[in-house]
């Protein structure tokens, strides 16, 4: 299990104040989706709404194996990456590609971009800052294994994980190191921040508290009882960590930074549900939305209860996305859903030939996807 087991990490964002001080010390501008998870937090939530009705506005199709990794949105454009080590930059709007880059490499990690510059991150270890608006490369920094998933930025430095268990960080100027956070175990989640800590949960079935600005941890790592692949949330005053055992822990964020984490608030288990969890929790309004083999299935932040569950016709390995008060989920058998956030009432189906591996990123209006074929979809209101 912990050869397949994923890492995230996680920061506070106790309340809209803080959301809000963390976008801006990111460079972030709200309504994008710049990295896999959409924001520092970790949430893959936005407020930004679809329409009632959505209709394929462009597709993309490109020859090859296709994508493992989401897009993301930022500025107007749609940013990917696929297995073939082709970078794509295309206008939000209309689909037409606006440069394209072709590496001898390959990619699993969803981008992310800030402050004009895309970072990209390889099968072979290998970060790479790009110019967003022409994909030239202006630095790189070579990990020891495979990164997996988005960077994150705080103020001035880029973080990224590697398969080598370690959690860097990067001056994001130049690419020198200026720390690392060593777990011992695999990481291939990308790092959730809010403020200067985060919470990495990682293959060594321990959640992690990490000064980012020093790469020291703060206080001893906890025990969460089994590895975990998923990037944990922070919600309000919660942090939110599912494992591979099925298990969802909460704890409750602590008041000083030196605090160490008190036992969890609750822990969410229902093998009827979720034999294990693979993938990361959407989170929004007081509810985490998740998906395991046959369900997607809500839970409530405060108390760890079930609010609702629907069956799949399979398993979704994209984690889901919130959209305003709809969930959106992307399957294995090609068909992407919605639902109301707060009943869990099916709004809207379609589907697609091949299966959804990426999470999904909202923008504008608009959700874009990837998937196994190599097609990059738009769907939106008629326009």
């Amino acid at each position: 299990m912990n050869a397949k087991c994923k890492i995230g990490i996680a920061f506070q964002g106790c309340c809209l104040t803080w959301v809000l001080v963390v976008i801006m010390m990111s460079g972030i501008h709200a309504a994008d989706w710049p990295m896999g998870r959409g924001n520092p937090q970790g949430t893959g939530a936005t407020s930004d709404t679809l329409p009632p009705d959505l209709d394929l506005l462009w597709e993309v199709r490109l020859d090859g194996i296709g994508f493992d990794a989401g897009p993301i949105i930022a500025d107007g454009k749609v940013y990917v990456n696929d297995h073939e080590g082709r970078i794509l930059a295309l206008d939000l709007r209309t689909g037409d590609e606006l440069w394209r880059q072709e590496l001898d490499t390959g990619f699993v990690a969803t981008p992310a971009y800030r402050d004009g510059l895309l970072f990209v991150g390889d099968y072979d270890g290998v970060l790479r800052a790009l110019a967003a608006d022409t994909g030239e490369e202006r630095w790189r920094f070579e990990t020891q294994l495979q990164i997996d998933s988005s960077p994150n930025f705080y103020k001035s430095t880029v973080l990224v994980t590697s398969q080598d268990g370690t959690l860097y960080g990067l001056n994001f100027k130049d690419g020198k190191q200026l720390w690392k956070y060593e777990t011992g175990d695999q990481l291939q989640c990308g790092a959730s921040l809010a403020g200067h800590r985060t919470f990495l949960g990682g293959c060594d079935a321990h959640l992690h508290v990490i000064d980012v600005t020093s790469g020291q941890a703060l206080g001893s790592p906890v025990a969460i009882d089994g590895p975990t692949g998923s990037t944990p949330s922070v919600f309000d005053n919660s942090v939110l960590v599912p494992t591979f055992a099925g298990e969802v822990f909460s704890f409750a964020m602590p008041a000083e930074a030196q605090q160490p984490l008190a036992e969890p608030s609750w822990r969410f288990r229902d093998p009827k549900l979720a034999d294990e969890v693979k993938n990361s929790l959407a989170v929004a309004q007081g509810l985490a939305v998740m998906t395991s083999r046959k369900r997607v299935f809500a839970i409530e932040v405060e108390s760890g209860k079930q609010r609702w569950n629907q069956v799949l016709r399979k398993r979704a390995d994209a984690s889901p996305v919130i959209a305003g008060d709809s969930v959106i989920v992307a399957a294995a058998d090609g068909r992407i859903l919605r639902y109301d956030l707060q009943t869990g009432e099916e709004q809207w189906m379609t589907e697609v030939k091949g299966a959804f591996l990426g999470s999904p990123a909202v923008s504008d209006g608009k959700l874009v996807l990837t998937n196994d074929r190599g097609s990059i979809f738009c769907f939106g209101g008629k326009q």
